[in-house]
Order: C-alpha cells, then sequence, then structure tokens
C-alpha cells in the first residue's frame, strides 16, 4: 500500500488526477483472512496498517468513489468529495437461467457467507434444515477440504464445522465463470445471512442482483434497525424476502419451499426489477459525470 501512495503522490504532482475506488471497509475485521497463514491477531494489526494507508491515500485524491452510503460517510470523514458509483448489472453477462425440475428445494448459501462470521447467524439455520428431506443445502465457497492446503490452514475453525454440515460443497470459481456456474447450481432460494457488524453495514445488495438475474428469490438479512444492505434502497424490499432473527429465518425459507409457484413469481420479478432499475445502461452516465467533474477543476 505505501509503495501505491508513493506513486499516486508522484502522479498527483506531475499534474494527474487520482481516483481512489473501494467497496469494503477495513475498519471492521469480520473473520476473512485474505494474507496467507496469517492470525486473527496478525490480520487485526494488518487491517490497522492497510486503514492508515487507505485514509493517506483518500486525503490527497481528487476523487472517492465507492458503493454504499455508509462508504461514502466514512470516506467523508478524510476528503469531502466522495461520489457513489453504485453496483450495476449487465443483462449480456448472465446466462438463461436454469431450473431445478426434481422435487428437492435447493438452498444456496455463497461467497464469504461461508467463512466469515456471517456462520454465525447461519449455523442454527443448518441445524434446522440439514437433515430434512425436502431440501438440499449447497455451498458455494472456500474449497471443500483437501483441495487447498492454505485455505484449510488459514480457516481452521471454519472447516471444523462445514466438515461436519450435510451439505453440497463446491468451491470458489473464477469471476468470469461465476455466473455460468451460479447458474448451473440451479438453485430455488439463496439465502444471504449478515452478522450485525461495521463491515456488513458497509456491503451493498450485489448478492441479491447477481441472484435475481438468475431468478432465484432470496432471503437476505435484515438488520433491527432497518438499514441492511438489502434494506436501504426501499424498492428493493418488494423483491426479496427479509430476516432478522433464526425464527423469521426459518419461516421466510418455508414460506419458499412450501410454495414452488411462488419461487418461480419472485424470481421472474425480480430479475425483472433488477434488470430495469440496475443495468449499467441506466446508471452508466454517473461514471461519465463523475469522471467529467475532475475534468472541470
Amino acid at each position: 500500500a505505501e509503495y501505491q501512495l508513493a506513486i499516486a503522490k508522484k502522479l498527483k504532482e506531475s499534474g494527474k488526477k487520482i481516483v481512489f475506488d473501494n467497496d469494503d471497509t477495513y475498519k471492521d475485521f469480520n473473520g476473512f483472512k485474505f494474507n496467507d497463514l496469517m492470525t486473527e491477531e496478525k490480520m487485526k494489526a494488518g487491517l490497522g496498517e492497510l486503514d492508515k494507508s487507505i485514509n493517506a491515500f483518500i486525503k490527497i485524491a481528487d476523487l472517492v468513489t465507492c458503493t454504499t452510503e455508509a462508504l461514502k460517510k466514512e470516506y467523508e470523514q478524510v476528503n469531502p468529495n466522495v461520489v457513489i458509483l453504485p453496483n450495476t448489472v449487465d443483462p449480456f453477462y448472465y446466462p438463461e437461467p436454469l431450473r431445478n425440475e426434481s422435487d428437492i428445494v435447493r438452498i444456496g448459501i455463497t461467497g464469504s457467507v461461508g467463512i466469515t462470521s456471517d456462520i454465525e447467524v447461519l449455523k442454527p439455520i443448518i441445524e434446522h434444515y440439514q437433515n430434512d428431506p425436502r431440501v438440499r443445502l449447497v455451498l458455494l465457497s472456500m474449497p471443500p477440504e483437501g483441495e487447498n492446503e492454505i485455505y484449510k490452514k488459514l480457516y481452521t475453525q471454519e472447516y471444523s464445522f462445514w466438515n461436519k454440515v450435510n451439505i453440497e460443497w463446491h468451491s470458489f470459481v473464477k469471476s468470469d465463470v461465476y455466473y455460468e456456474y451460479l447458474n448451473e447450481l440451479k438453485l430455488d432460494i439463496v439465502i444471504i445471512p449478515r452478522a450485525d457488524s461495521l463491515f456488513n453495514r458497509c456491503k451493498s445488495n450485489l448478492k441479491f442482483l447477481e441472484s435475481s438475474m438468475l431468478e432465484t428469490p432470496v432471503v437476505a438479512q435484515s438488520f433491527p434497525t432497518g438499514d441492511s444492505p438489502y434494506e436501504f434502497n426501499p424498492a428493493d424490499r418488494d423483491y426479496l424476502l427479509l430476516a432478522t432473527d433464526t425464527a423469521s429465518w426459518i419461516a421466510q425459507i418455508e414460506t419458499l419451499i412450501n410454495n414452488k409457484v411462488l419461487r418461480r413469481d419472485m424470481g421472474r420479478k425480480a430479475r425483472e426489477y433488477v434488470t430495469e432499475n440496475y443495468s449499467i445502461e441506466k446508471h452508466a452516465h454517473k461514471w461519465a459525470d463523475a469522471y467529467q467533474s475532475l475534468l472541470n477543476k
């Protein structure tokens, strides 16, 4: 980070405009270990140093861009010139949704949800459903044990948990094939549980957008304060189900398990809504406006 900061300073001295863009906070440790074999203590210390470097970068930037209002508020404490460039979708990259035609309802859990503090929200849900003959839990997250030695050493506790769960387990895939791979899992429902933390309050509704583009209905986290990433845009609430605690999670999941017609209808309407309201074509002007504002100064 110090190397990039030094380069940015040199470029600014030569008259170049500096833009800082980010979509996560580094002020909160959520359990995700992004350096090989790092302990939690080292990770927290490393995050502190990273946060200092990022703040220094933000301070000299001519423009700061981010994806959420929560991040905007964080960055404005250092630099007042912050613009939200929201997550969007490009329908061109999404395949025609595949359907699960079996009688077993496939419930998907994807991404960092499987390796962070969000597991604590997941545990009672998994305990309730892992042996339910009506459903099949599907995890798309860290590699199954034995496929990646670094992950095995990084996430000892997480592997200890997942290895005991009755679940269909798939590893992370590269971003250029992610939508195809997710589609091929033929999920009937995607659940997005989130621990109530600063890190998660700074996240966006991206998982809802991705699942909706594959016509997969979503049950997502609600916070008691009503400002989770899946509540921030009030219009989103009409196209997903929200859950706050274990009882409401199970109630919402049951609603979808028991009604195939509702699942299909929710998925179809969510795709129409996301395509219309989150298409890159609709929001591309925000990037143009933000960068043009730099040239006008």
